[in-house]
């Protein structure tokens, strides 16, 4: 019987800046983002919901949002999904140089931080396209998330990488 000949491809080299915003930062941030959802939803909704939708949102028109147990649930099951992106660039990219598991988790990321632009534009499109007017939350929250998208495509499309 003939030896198995392997065709797993796998990444040898991976630029600085990907490694050190996949393996460390934003497992880190997205930790942190669990932390909020948890313990300190108002804060989180503050730091990530348009400014114009909080105002809608809030019984005085820019106060707080009331934290219903509905709103509570879906902010924990957001914080999980934390904590699996988490997990998953902190984690298991660290234990595996195979191309496809890179381009696998990237890729899907890629898909979330997507998904997460269009609730933004979705909510209040005048305020995602009015990067001037962002106040220093939403320059995190957006920032960060245009940031990590840019990075993903960019791994994905080959730049920094061999």
């Amino acid at each position: 019987m003939a030896p198995k000949t392997s065709t797993t491809t796998h990444i040898h080299r991976i630029s600085l800046i990907y490694r050190i915003w996949f393996l460390y930062l934003e497992p880190v941030f997205a930790l942190g983002g669990t932390y909020l959802c948890l313990y300190d939803p108002q804060r989180m909704l503050t730091g990530t919901v348009p400014v114009p939708a909080i105002a809608a949102a809030s019984p005085s028109g820019g106060g707080p949002i009331p934290i219903t147990p509905l709103m509570q649930m879906l902010l924990t099951n957001i914080g999980s999904l934390y904590v699996l992106f988490s997990i998953n660039e902190g984690l298991v990219l660290r234990l595996s140089n195979e191309k496809k598991v890179w381009f696998g988790i990237i890729g899907s990321m890629l898909v979330s931080d997507i998904g997460h632009l269009y609730a933004v534009y979705q909510i209040a499109p005048e305020r995602m396209l009015e990067v001037a007017g962002w106040n220093s939350d939403e320059w995190i929250n957006y920032g960060t998330l245009w940031f990590g998208a840019a990075l993903r495509a960019g791994f994905l499309l080959g730049f920094g990488r061999n």
